[in-house]
Formats: structure tokens, sequence, C-alpha cells
């Protein structure tokens, strides 16, 4: 707080002494510019505040959640012959835990715990948890066909490949661990231009009674263990944002000068580059490969939930297991403050309708809002675009951009700027 006073006093001696000399003819401009930053340097820090209490409940939720997929599995995994009803309710349970977690991804490019390793011992989390796209040829002929163990896993999670070097001859990443890995051990792929998620995996493919060297336990043995190494990550993220624990993270994001720019900068590229861009743009050639949750087809509520996100910290406000109601960016943006919250609204326009295994919790849609399917959208590109494609694609997407750009021309108010680094912006 001192840091913050002191700043703001600079500041307003520097605007006393100009009211003192001869102005040049874009001095106006100037003053008012010194004068808003001034003005928002205590909001900053309660922005900042807020912040870090966001991050800490969301991540609490998001392991909460995880750590319930994680029983479930274990139940599940030491059933020698377990059911459909089984599997289903291991897949809902996913698909639950998504929502939480999805949420924690405007956290993202802030230079924070999720995506740096000088943070969490040399070890980028990120990759290890939500890497995408995956190619299941290299779960199944390279993971699969050998001994399952958690650190194998671990190590075996090698990132980028060659197309000569990737089993299907794509250029999809290897990936061993993390959301999309376990979400294609509970349900493969689906048929090309069907309406269902992956229908490949039954639960006669967790089979234990074969022995621990069949395929069936080793593919039990790799759910449980991908599970658990999610659940020690979110851990750590959960513990770095606790300001309980002495000398976890927060306290660090709290007192730092550069906080309040990085969160800026990691929001617009998420918007622009990420969520808005790389996610988004990859439908658009019609190939529901690049959907971002294809086997399950959980991509609606990955869209919205990512939306919902940046919607907690706009607002300054969380709905969890426990409710913040907080100081959001919002009070900090001026005229781009209305101009974002209208695209965050955009950006929402998902009816729920995702979940295959228990239709009860799905939503019911309206006019406004993509209700198909989203691989089943996908079709549609390279023929008669359908209507909720054309929502998707001259709507919500550009909306999401849009938060981006708005986010690059509030920068110059607070004394930095935010280039096209890390964006893909149209």
């Amino acid at each position: 707080m001192t840091r913050v006073r002191n700043l703001t006093s600079f500041l307003t001696l520097g605007l006393l002494l100009n009211f003192c000399t001869p102005k040049k003819d874009n001095s106006e401009t100037a003053m008012l510019a010194a004068l808003a930053l001034a003005a928002s340097a205590p909001n900053q820090g309660a922005f900042l505040e807020t912040y870090a209490q966001i991050a800490f409940q969301n991540y609490s939720d998001a392991y909460a959640d995880v750590v319930a997929l994680r029983e479930k599995v274990s139940t599940f995994t030491g059933k020698a012959s377990p059911s459909a009803q089984d599997l289903n309710e291991v897949k809902t349970y996913w698909r639950k835990a998504r929502r939480s977690y999805l949420q924690t991804e405007v956290f993202r490019f802030s230079k924070g715990p999720i995506d740096n390793p000088a943070l969490t011992g040399g070890v980028e989390l990120e990759p290890l948890m939500n890497a995408w796209p995956l190619d299941e040829g290299y779960i199944d002929t390279v993971i699969l066909a050998g001994t399952i163990t958690k650190q194998d896993l671990i190590d075996k999670n090698a990132g980028e490949c060659n197309g000569g070097t990737c089993p299907d001859g794509d250029t999809a990443k290897n990936i061993s661990v993390g959301w999309h890995a376990i979400e294609y051990l509970l349900w493969g792929v689906g048929t090309a231009g069907n309406s269902t998620p992956g229908s490949t995996i039954t639960a006669a493919n967790f089979t234990t009674a074969n022995g621990s060297g069949s395929a069936e336990a080793k593919q039990s043995a790799y759910l449980l263990y991908a599970t658990e190494i999610l659940e020690s990550h979110l851990l750590q993220l959960k513990n770095a944002w606790d300001p309980s624990i002495s000398n976890s993270y927060v306290s660090k994001f709290k007192a730092s000068s550069t906080s309040f720019e990085n969160v800026i900068r990691g929001i617009a590229r998420l918007s622009g580059g990420e969520w808005g861009g790389e996610r988004m743009t990859g439908v658009f050639g019609g190939d529901q490969e690049e959907e971002h949750s294809c086997f399950s087809d959980n991509t609606k509520n990955d869209f919205y939930y990512d939306a919902k996100g940046l919607e907690n910290l706009f607002y300054g406000t969380y709905q969890g297991t426990k409710t913040i109601n907080g100081n959001g960016l919002k009070n900090l943006l001026g005229g781009e403050s209305n101009y974002i919250g209208e695209r965050i609204t955009t950006a929402e326009q998902f009816c729920l309708n995702e979940f295959y295994e228990d239709p009860s919790l799905n939503q019911t849609c309206n006019s406004s809002q993509i209700s198909s399917r989203f691989d089943t959208m996908i079709a549609t590109v390279n023929s008669t675009q359908s209507a909720d494609y054309k929502i998707f694609r001259y709507d919500i997407q550009p909306a999401v951009q849009e938060i981006a750009k708005s986010l690059q021309r509030s920068a110059a108010n607070f004394g930095f700027s935010i280039g096209d680094d890390g964006l893909v912006l149209q």
C-alpha cells in the first residue's frame, strides 16, 4: 500500500508542476492521461486484491472438483468389470470438473504459476494439464504399448512432434497427461460427421480381470495415474494462491509493481491468441479434429466457461463454493468498459447441452444461442453454413478478438503498450 500511495503522490506533484509550466500543443492530453493514471493507482491495488481472491477460490474449487473426479476414477478402476453406467458417471464427473478449471484459464499468460516454470520448480504446469490438440495415436502406440507408471506418463508428455515422428503422421502433439489425455481415455474418437461424442471406448476397455499386463488393465492404470497427476498439479496452483501459506506466490503477486500490466497482457493474449485465436479459428476449416474437446464434444462448455472466467475478473465477482464480491477490472477501463462488457455477453451465447451421458444436466436452448452440438455445427462449414455456425463465426469469435483489441487500446492509459505478440488478431 505504501508503494501505491507514493506513486500517487509523485504523479500528483508532477501535475502541479505541469500547471506552472508553459504548455505544448499536446500538454492537456498528457495531463489528463497522467491524472487518469494517478487516480487509477489505488484502484489497481484493489483490483489485484480481488484478482488474487478469485484466483485462490477458483483454483480451490477446481482442485476439489478434480479430487471428486479422482475418487470416482479410483472406485471405477478398482472394479474388475465396471459397467457402462460406471463409465458414464466418470465421464460426467470429468465434464463437471472442467467447468471450474476452465474459469481459471483467464489467469494464463500473466507470468503466474500456471505457465511460469520459475515459480513451480522449473516445470511448466500448463502443458501437463491442458495441452491440446493431442495425437491419439501417440497414446495408443507409444504409451499403452509400454509399462504404465506415473513418472513415465509425465516424462512422455513430449509436446510438439514433426509429421514424420507422429504416430498418426499429423502435427498434433505428443501428449500423455492432462485433461485431454483423460478425455481420450474415457471417450475415444467419434465417427466423422456424427452428432455424438467418441464411442470407441466402452467399459470393457477397463476390465482388469485378465491381469495387470493386459491392455485393459493398462488403460485402467493409465486413467487413474493421469487423474492423480492432474490432481497434484492443481494442488500446486491452489497452494500458490493461498494467502495463509508462508511465502506463497500470492504475496509476491500483490507486492509486485508489474502485476497489473502482466494481468492485462495475459487477458489480451488469452482473448486474442489462445481462446479467440487458435481454438476458435481452428474450426473454420471444417475439421472436427480442431475442436477443442473433440472426444467428449464438450467444446461449447469450454468456450462458455472461458468467457465466464473473464467475466469473473471484469465484474470482480465469483460464484463457487464461496462467493466473492470485490473490485472488478471494469472500474479501471473508462470508455472501454461497456464495450468489453457487451462482448463478454456475446461470448457466452452457448447453450450448454452437451451432457450426453446425463441429459438431465442440459439447458433449454433459445434461438440466440448455439444449440446444436459443436461437431455437427462444424460439419456445416463446407456446405450451407448453419445458423449456429454463423453465430459462432460472425458474432462470438469476433467479439472475443475485440476484447483483446480493446485491452490494447486501454493499455496506453496505464503507461504501457500491448503489441501483437502471442495474439492472432483478425
